[in-house]
């Protein structure tokens, strides 16, 4: 009986010795987590593209040569800045100034002859004065009054002929300027030069496009939205774009097009073109067209709100907080929310500890658990829904 009781003794030593290992020695370490406290910020509710975007210019042409020809020099070239009427390409215009200076020099010619002409009809009609003086006189025949009468419509006859030639002449010397004008390619606008598709020495005909040119000053980003968003957006709504190349640089911007029609071409992915007109901002870099691009669109903001980190909130109902070194389960009611903060309508008071790190294995309502970091939550930008 006395082993037997020293052996219940040695037992119940052990028990006794690994329960106080376990709260002591052994004790299990509470889980680090990250956390915030509630406070008060801007939530905003907000739409983005469901597909990448692209950088437009509202301004942009493809010009072309008026006339055929071989290309004689191309002042501007790609990435120049070109102001309106500024010349982009010239086309060979020998030709054209020889027949300019054959004009001229039947103008010339035809400016002579029209005042030769103009000094018959002024004699013919002084002439014709005296002539018809002395036959009132009855100094001459009929006959003779006659021939001055012809004389003189004659000479006014043909000072007619020599001015509308003159005229003719004259508009044949504009006609080859304008040739020659035209074997000139002027910038539509002031832009810059994007692409050149001819070289000088190559034949182009009227028509073919030799420049593109692209004013930087118009810019707006087409993006898809996912059709589920249609009934939310419309035009006015402040935007927010963000291009692929400039990490960290925001462009603010409103929506100025919503299309009429979904894009159905994938119908398990129908989508809704939206256009977000770009606000310049000179202290940025200037976007290129073509850049892909991110816009958000704001539908709704609140200033001021208690609000979380919407990844600390579970199923939308209930987050964690700290009590006590325990991770505990709090009812919540929420209001507006996107990616990065939930405004909190119910359920938590400013300064209330709320664990972030949910992912965390073991993390969950009883845990014991301990704080790494404490943040604010006040200071970030609101994100995308």
């Amino acid at each position: 009986m006395k082993l037997r009781a020293r052996w219940w003794l040695i037992l119940a030593g052990l028990v006794v010795l690994v329960v106080v290992l376990r709260l002591t020695l052994f004790k299990p370490r509470p889980i680090v987590v990250e956390t915030v406290k509630v406070a008060h910020g801007r939530v905003e509710d907000a739409v983005t593209n469901s597909q990448a975007g692209t950088v437009k210019a509202r301004l942009r042409a493809r010009v072309g040569a008026e006339r055929a020809g071989r290309v004689a020099a191309i002042p501007a070239r790609e990435g120049a800045h070109v102001r309106r009427g500024e010349q982009l390409l010239v086309l060979d215009g020998s030709t054209a100034r020889t027949q300019l200076d054959a004009a001229r020099r039947d103008l010339e010619a035809a400016h002579a002859a029209a005042a030769v002409a103009r000094a018959d009809a002024t004699l013919a009609k002084q002439q014709f004065d005296r002539t018809q003086s002395l036959f009132r006189s009855n100094l001459i025949s009929q006959g003779e009054m006659d021939q001055a009468k012809s004389r003189f419509e004659g000479t006014v006859a043909a000072q007619q002929g020599a001015e509308a030639r003159e005229l003719r002449a004259r508009s044949a010397v504009r006609l080859a300027q304008d040739e020659l004008e035209h074997l000139r390619v002027l910038a539509p606008f002031e832009g810059v030069v994007s692409q050149r598709m001819v070289e000088v020495g190559e034949s182009v005909v009227p028509g073919q496009p030799v420049l593109e040119v692209v004013s930087l000053d118009h810019l707006y980003v087409s993006a898809p939205l996912d059709e589920i968003d249609i009934g939310r957006v419309h035009e006015g709504l402040p935007a927010r774009v963000t291009l692929d190349p400039y990490r960290g640089r925001v462009w603010q911007g409103a929506v100025t097009r919503v299309s009429p029609v979904v894009n159905d071409i994938r119908e398990q992915n129908r989508t809704l073109e939206v256009e977000v007109e770009m606000k310049p901002d000179p202290s940025a870099p200037t976007p290129k067209p073509g850049t892909s691009a991110d816009v958000e669109i704001i539908l709704d903001t609140r200033e001021s709100v208690l609000r979380v980190p919407t990844n600390a909130v579970i199923e939308g109902k209930r987050v964690l907080v700290i009590e006590s070194g325990v991770a505990v389960s709090r009812d919540v009611k929420i209001g507006l929310k996107n990616w990065d903060w939930t405004e909190v309508v119910d359920g938590l008071g400013e300064g209330r500890v709320v664990i972030t790190s949910l992912e965390k294995q073991g993390v969950k309502p009883g845990a014991r658990v301990a704080a790494r970091t404490d943040s604010i939550a006040g200071g970030a930008r609101a994100g995308t829904r």
